[in-house]
């Protein structure tokens, strides 16, 4: 396997595995010594990544500056599919919508925006079902669907999944679906009368400089609030860099910070740890932990996507993956345990 060229350069343009691109935002660079880390011990780091063959790319940024680039069967402008890293720009635009006063609160209800769907239902339970626990894998619905949900011919997935069967009551119990992200996609588009891809380019993306964006939709034209949605990974880390500092970029506030701090809180602990992470939980569709004595909270995508924020070390880490395999979960803690074993050391105390 080979990861780009490595080239070793002044502090003014770091050490990075890249490829010559035009950028009209680029990101400003230094050296990895330069904001005190081991390049080492980084080395080192690079010959494990380099053998992980399914690594499309892995970035790295410091104090604001981009440390780490590298690339394989990749770029820097390639959009690639993110999976259920999806969730987590769902949940920054449903942020956006109550800031910008499209919605009232998460404790509103789903009847307050599918009234339709839940006309014929028979199940009560549904009607208490909150944003709030959308936001939490809350609300009681699984992955119950027996056909694949990314079908362009599921004409109302909306009323699809609303007259899905729950798996627990309304607040009980934890229960990872994609389907919950979808219905908070579906309520954006009403709310705010634009799709949430029109919505997110308004509203997050041209503030974050990011042009490049796909996202694929269901049958209705609804954005999957759950996946399907592409981006490059340099842009990838400008979303985890606003969540960094707060929501703000550029002296341009983006993101509401009470939203983010809300956000990344846990609201669901897990008993077992995932690899070396430790105090592993859930907030509004962000995952949090701990490696070590640092801190974390990410989002995470099938197969090895990962925008990861180390908040007291003032990091991003950046990866996308082939999910193309048959060992996408052992993939995906893989390269937990690259970073928790081999990036974090090279930080200098």
């Amino acid at each position: 396997m080979t990861i780009g060229l490595l080239v070793v350069v002044t502090c003014s343009t770091g050490i990075l595995f890249k490829e010559n691109v035009t950028n009209p935002y680029p990101w400003p660079v230094s050296a990895p010594e330069d904001q005190g880390l081991n390049p080492d011990v980084l080395q080192d780091a690079f010959k494990i990544i380099e053998k992980m063959d399914y690594v499309t790319s892995f970035l790295m940024v410091r104090n604001g500056y981009l440390v780490v680039e590298l690339y394989h069967n990749n770029s820097a402008n390639t959009m690639n599919p993110v999976y259920s890293v999806t969730k987590s720009v769902t949940s920054a635009l449903m942020g956006i919508a109550l800031e910008e006063g499209y919605i009232d609160s998460v404790d509103q209800k789903l009847e307050d925006y599918f009234q339709d769907e839940l006309e014929s239902c028979t199940d009560p339970r549904k009607r208490d079902i909150t944003i709030r626990h959308l936001l939490t894998m809350q609300a009681g619905f699984g992955e119950i669907l027996t056909m694949p949900v990314y079908r362009k011919d599921w004409n109302n997935l909306l009323k699809i999944i609303i007259d899905s069967p729950l798996q627990y009551d309304p607040g009980e119990d934890f229960c990872y679906s994609s389907h919950s992200a979808h219905l908070l996609s579906g309520i954006i588009t009403r709310v705010t009368g634009m799709s949430t891809l029109a919505s997110a380019q308004k509203h997050l993306f041209r503030p974050l400089g990011i042009q490049k964006v796909k996202w694929l939709t269901d049958g209705n034209g609804i954005h999957y609030g759950g996946s399907c949605l592409h981006l490059a990974p340099r842009d990838m880390a400008r979303f985890g860099y606003l969540y960094l500092k707060n929501g703000r970029i550029n002296d341009k506030q983006i993101l509401s910070s009470d939203w983010i701090e809300t956000s990344v809180r846990n609201y669901r602990n897990f008993t077992e740890p995932w690899k070396e992470m430790e105090d592993v939980g859930y907030g509004y569709l962000w995952w949090t932990g701990r490696f070590g004595q640092y801190p974390v909270y990410f989002a995470s995508g099938y197969g090895g996507q990962f925008i990861l924020n180390a908040p007291d070390l003032d990091m991003v880490i950046v990866t996308t993956a082939n999910a193309d395999t048959e060992t996408e979960w052992e993939q995906m803690e893989s390269l937990l345990s690259v970073v928790a074993n081999h990036i974090l050391p090279t930080v200098l105390e």
